[in-house]
């Protein structure tokens, strides 16, 4: 399901953040470029700036969502935007963070309300200042305690917590730059599909400019979720 969103995710983060570059970080790399070949070639045409590499930890009982805090990025970055897949981004969006920075941190976070100690899934850090050697020790350790049904928030608070801090309860800087296609939202889900006037459009305007990306399967069906089951606010 989520694999779907990886070309889309990669498109859109390059429209709209021109000086940045996506690691896709897939089981099987070979494969999945045969799979989506033509759209990985489409994408490339425009911007080529990506690329497609295994995971460095194998999978043991973690929740999948927990291996993307394990990871360390292998292309040399001033800042790394750790993210949700399902988000397609329509913002420049380190100016952003820049601007609101908390102080004394290596990263941009939030704590989660009570009751459980999470940080969210979408975060910015100075790469340098993140990934230290005594970070990638905690990603390790924590790698090998190998849970196998922990919220993958509360692992990434504990690992910052060890090493760099925690933001104040009082920080609550988090939006979402773009249109978050979450599968566990929409009609009959506790959660609805939301998308702000302004993205609905901007979505609308690249569907249409990019026609030929539009065509293919993993596009369309995102326009036509957009269109039919997303809330306009």
């Amino acid at each position: 399901m989520y694999e779907d969103f990886l070309i889309p995710f990669t498109f859109f983060s390059l429209l709209f953040n021109k000086n940045s570059h996506v690691e896709i970080i897939v089981l099987d790399p070979e494969t999945f470029k045969k799979k989506y070949s033509k759209e990985i070639l489409s994408i490339k045409k425009i911007n080529d700036n990506f690329l497609i590499r295994k995971p460095q930890h194998k999978l043991n009982k973690h929740i999948p969502n927990t291996y993307r805090f394990f990871e360390v990025p292998t292309v040399q970055s001033k800042y790394t935007y750790i993210s949700d897949i399902d988000i397609t981004y329509m913002e420049n969006i380190l100016p952003k963070y820049l601007k609101t920075w908390p102080q004394n941190l290596p990263y941009h976070n939030i704590v989660r309300p009570p009751p459980h100690n999470r940080l969210s899934g979408v975060m910015m850090v100075e790469s340098d200042k993140y990934y230290t050697d005594e970070f990638k020790e905690v990603q390790k350790k924590y790698y090998n305690i190998n849970y196998s049904n922990n919220d993958d928030e509360i692992i990434l608070y504990e690992m910052c917590k060890d090493v760099h801090g925690l933001p104040d309860i009082s920080f609550n800087y988090r939006p979402i730059f773009g249109i978050h296609f979450s599968p566990n939202r929409g009609v009959g889900k506790k959660m609805l599909l939301i998308v702000s006037k302004r993205y609905y459009d901007t979505f609308l305007n690249i569907a249409n400019k990019y026609q030929d990306l539009f065509k293919y399967d993993i596009f369309n069906n995102l326009l036509n979720q957009l269109k039919n089951n997303f809330k306009i606010v």
